[in-house]
């Protein structure tokens, strides 16, 4: 049987976890990359959870998402030797009774009591709750510069990495066959997040940049252990320190972090949080979004060796396992 060829362009989140799942088919895989320029995949937090808080519902396809989330990450920490997708409750602080009444109402529906804790009467020190929280038992973060930096040695010693960036002019491509400077591949894949619009065979798709930013914090004497949700994010990363964010910026060209941001997060952190606090680094960088809020992932309509894998947006630690093991298995195929 012929080997399976394939280039992807890109080494965020996706890209890697793309080839992770391949090369465990036997696949020769190639990635192409020039080292996460204004990437969200170094910036963002990493948490996840299965429950969207805004109508309090579960996800699309929450209990799938999760299962191969424990699956390929457990997988892939075995393989680099290192641990970097951990569980971690998540306290959703209520914002007033209305919320409170509502998970009260829905936290015993079958689609959502199979990820949150009921009759929780414990209180949280140094954490401001008048209206009371709810915990949601399955969650947790994925530390992504930790694991994209272990994957890319991992990609160099295995001399599979391309450290440079993709000059879409050097793409040679019709219905049948798809070359990248005169080396043919059986597909190419582009996981290239928000710079997708640079790509000419799939500038048709609309992926908007969404800029999100985020203050790496010192908190005295806090000790607060559960990751906290309150329209923003508490993530406690160990010795008193934690990240805080995001935000939603659509469209804003500014790929630096401001301080007009900083000190919005900053106050709504101190409405929740009963602590001196000390900002240590702010990052910006903008994630991959799209209209309906679901990835993309689909072959050229006219160059089928050509895929695009994109679009995971705020929510790509728990998308991106399942449909990297689809695709692989599609290609594979």
């Amino acid at each position: 049987m012929k080997e399976l060829k394939v280039l992807i362009v890109g080494q965020g989140i996706a890209g890697s976890s793309l080839a992770f799942c391949l090369l465990e088919k036997g696949a020769n895989v190639t990635l192409i990359d020039d080292g996460f320029k204004s990437s969200s995949s170094l910036v963002a937090a990493g948490m996840w959870n299965p429950l969207s808080f805004k109508k309090l519902t579960t996800g699309w396809r929450s209990s799938e998402f999760v299962k191969a989330a424990y699956e390929f990450y457990g997988k892939t920490e075995q393989l680099l030797g290192l641990s970097f997708f951990h569980t971690k409750p998540l306290y959703r602080i209520f914002a007033d009774q209305h919320q409170a009444n509502e998970w009260d109402e829905k936290s015993d529906r079958m689609d959502i009591r199979e990820f949150v804790r009921s009759n929780f009467t414990q209180k949280l020190n140094h954490v401001k709750a008048p209206f009371g929280f709810g915990v949601v038992d399955v969650a947790g973060w994925c530390d992504i510069p930790l694991y994209l930096k272990t994957a890319r040695k991992y990609f160099q010693e295995k001399n599979i990495l391309i450290e440079n960036r993709i000059k879409f002019e050097d793409i040679e491509v019709d219905s049948e066959r798809a070359f990248y400077r005169a080396e043919e591949y059986d597909y190419m894949v582009f996981a290239t997040g928000w710079k997708n619009n640079e790509n000419p065979f799939f500038k048709h798709i609309e992926i908007h940049p969404n800029k999100g930013q985020v203050l790496q914090i010192k908190l005295k004497n806090a000790h607060i252990e559960p990751m906290l949700n309150y329209g923003n994010f508490l993530l406690p990363m160990g010795d008193d320190t934690y990240k805080v964010g995001a935000t939603y910026e659509f469209n804003d060209p500014n790929p630096l972090p401001t301080e007009e941001t900083k000190q919005k997060t900053l106050e709504k952190l101190k409405a929740v949080v009963e602590s001196e606090i000390e900002v240590i680094e702010h990052l910006a960088g903008y994630r991959p979004t799209i209209p309906s809020r679901k990835p993309i992932v689909t072959a050229h309509p006219e160059f089928k060796k050509l895929y695009i894998f994109n679009g995971f947006g705020s929510k790509g630690v728990l998308y991106v396992p399942l449909h990297a093991m689809q695709l692989s298995d599609a290609l594979s195929q």
